[in-house]
């Protein structure tokens, strides 16, 4: 395995969140069902949203479940044969919402540290038979770390239970067999 791209791009963080899962397929493939996985796949994540009000529709169920994290404000920083990292800086004071980053992305994200933000990333990494998830945040002033522990309190556990599902759904669809439909939970 290469390089924790992680390492380099958010080496220190506030809040840290790991899960693994033990998956029967090449890393090419796992890695390509991180991509493939659907919001049908991540049922819990839809119900959620739903709950949220936060616009989930029905039609929404075969959409790559990453790629709509990813034009929400999401963006790669970094991709290899064993690893995929996907971060945002988000603006915790008006207006919120994420920041721009300057080309290169992963430069630009591994330095901001500009106030009144949050940088989060997670990964996925492959290797040994595991497919791992970390989600890691550091917020750049005291005043953004009060904000974002304040929303980790809540959403901490949902966020968890979402990355399990979605470690299952990856490997749901790693291990079924090329061209089948993967099972639904």
């Amino acid at each position: 395995m290469s390089e924790r791209a992680m390492d380099r791009l958010l080496p220190r963080w506030d809040h840290r969140e790991r899960h693994t899962i033990a998956v029967r397929a090449p890393g090419e493939r796992v890695l390509r069902a991180v991509d493939e996985t659907r919001w049908r796949d991540v049922p819990l994540f839809h119900v959620l949203m739903l709950a949220g009000s936060l616009g989930t529709r029905r039609d929404r169920a075969d959409e790559p479940f990453l790629s709509s994290m990813t034009s929400g404000g999401f963006t790669e920083l970094h991709r290899d044969e064993s690893q995929l990292v996907v971060g945002a800086v988000v603006a915790t004071e008006e207006p919120k919402g994420p920041a721009g980053l300057a080309e290169p992305v992963a430069d630009a994200f591994a330095a901001f540290d500009r106030p009144g933000h949050y940088k989060v990333a997670f990964d996925f990494r492959i290797g040994e038979g595991r497919l791992t998830t970390e989600t890691r945040v550091l917020s750049t002033d005291e005043a953004a770390r009060r904000r974002f522990a304040r929303y980790w309190m809540l959403i901490r556990l949902p966020s968890g239970l979402i990355r399990r599902e979605w470690l299952h759904g990856i490997r749901r669809r790693a291990e079924s067999p090329p061209g089948a439909h993967p099972p639904n939970p």
